[in-house]
């Protein structure tokens, strides 16, 4: 058989993406937006409430070991800040139980916060994707991610910050909140970029990493901080993200089952299709029993998705070498700008809802958007044609605008990485060559 031709494979890759819409996936995306606008409206249980706070002092981190394989035991410990706003029946329940429980107003923060500064026909399209457009599987994959957002509390990650986040933790446990800071600023993790497709990147060091010494919420806790600052590189028609691990130095001490699962679970199932590719770099012979574990766990998309590498010059093949951090190049003299910039302790970030002007625009926004999406429902008119490219480019001006409202500072916007200018979101890898991209209008 003769290989596929570049404009083949090309077309694959983008079938199902804005731009590139059937009549039948234009048809299935209007759907999908009316099921979800009926959704917003229900009541919700109003006897729902969430448990009692909880507290407690501070207490070793549970020890646990590579065979254990996240086993757990009688006095593994419970989430303190996941949880502890929502009613647990959210989470608990199945999902056919679960929603009719939330008010339809909950859901509908959680899906404009999930939509963030993207173009919102491009988040829906991710999860259609996701399910092969098998149109109940996809509605049913969405309402349960804006669930989990719900119970794992992502607004609150984002609006608090590094800094409001580490002090809403020492409330709940002291040493809580340091040792979630300590993780973030570890090492065990730097974003950069881009890589060779022009995705952002995340640099993983995983010999910096050892189950026991934090809880694991902590690492729940940094793992979505990182994600969702990450969002913020989403450009389209780049929506998808590269992570490389760096197992250079990594022995069975370092893994760590539950994080790994929970790792897959996000990609798979609450961040579908946002994972461009998975680069695992100088993996030792002892890593092959572990990979014997994982293996199972993957979905053949993701799986598909992951490539091993022996030394730079394989890395360089997805990866240019002037976006590679210097643990990994070997040069000390060409550090990323996330190794090499200290930053002072960004301020902390609030829980209270935003009153600015930029806020309320942004909020009669949404409403203009969803009023907008109705009535485009009802017509035969493309995703792709120009008032409605021109409605996701105003969304997202006034996304941007209120994001100093919504986003608690992280230090990567410190570093100027992400930043937001004279209402312009602009990145800057600060790798070489690279010149700050203005992304506002990349919708």
């Amino acid at each position: 058989m003769a290989p596929a031709s570049t404009d083949a494979v090309q077309a694959a890759l983008v079938a199902g993406h804005l731009h590139h819409l059937t009549p039948d996936q234009t048809s299935m995306l209007k759907k999908l937006w009316g099921r979800l606008f009926e959704l917003f409206k229900q009541p919700g249980d109003p006897n729902s409430k969430p448990a009692e706070p909880r507290k407690v002092d501070a207490a070793p981190a549970k020890k646990g070991g590579f065979f254990s394989r996240g086993k757990k035991e009688p006095s593994e410990q419970p989430d303190l800040f996941i949880g502890a706003t929502t009613d647990p029946n959210w989470l608990s329940q199945p999902l056919e139980k679960a929603i009719p429980l939330i008010p339809g107003e909950a859901l509908q923060r959680s899906f404009w916060s999930m939509v963030g500064t993207d173009n919102p026909d491009a988040v829906m399209l991710r999860y259609l994707r996701a399910r092969k457009w098998d149109f109940d599987a996809a509605y049913n994959m969405l309402i349960n991610t804006l669930r989990w957002r719900l119970v794992m509390r992502i607004d609150d990650i984002i609006a608090l910050g590094e800094t409001g986040l580490r002090d809403e933790l020492e409330k709940l446990k002291k040493g809580m909140g340091e040792s979630f800071i300590k993780n973030l600023h570890s090492g065990k993790a730097y974003l950069g970029g881009p890589d060779k497709s022009d995705r952002g990147i995340c640099f993983i060091n995983v010999r910096f990493h050892h189950k026991e010494d934090q809880d694991p919420e902590v690492i729940k806790l940094m793992t979505l901080a990182v994600m969702e600052s990450s969002r913020l590189m989403v450009n389209q028609p780049m929506e998808t993200a590269c992570i490389v691990f760096n197992m250079e130095g990594f022995t069975l001490a370092n893994m760590d089952f539950d994080f790994v699962k929970f790792l897959l679970t996000c990609f798979e199932a609450y961040y579908p299709e946002t994972l461009g590719q998975c680069l695992i770099h100088k993996a030792p012979w002892v890593f092959s029993t572990v990979w014997s574990l994982i293996t199972p766990l993957l979905d053949p998309v993701v799986a598909s998705k992951i490539h091993f590498t022996k030394n730079v010059d394989e890395l360089t093949k997805y990866v240019p070498m002037s976006s590679l951090p210097s643990f990994i190049s070997g040069d000390a003299n060409k550090k990323t700008k996330d190794e090499k910039l200290k930053v002072d302790t960004p301020k902390a970030g609030s829980l209270a809802k935003p009153s600015s002007g930029e806020f309320q625009d942004y909020q009669d926004m949404i409403k203009e958007y969803s009023h907008e999406t109705a009535e485009w429902a009802k017509t035969d008119r493309a995703a792709e044609d120009k008032e409605r490219m021109e409605l996701a480019k105003r969304y997202r001006a006034a996304r941007i605008k209120t994001d100093k409202d919504l986003r608690g500072p992280t230090t990567w916007q410190l570093k100027g990485m992400f930043v937001v200018k004279d209402d312009r979101l602009f990145i800057d890898f600060g790798s070489e060559n690279w010149v700050p991209k203005d992304i506002t209008e990349c919708v």
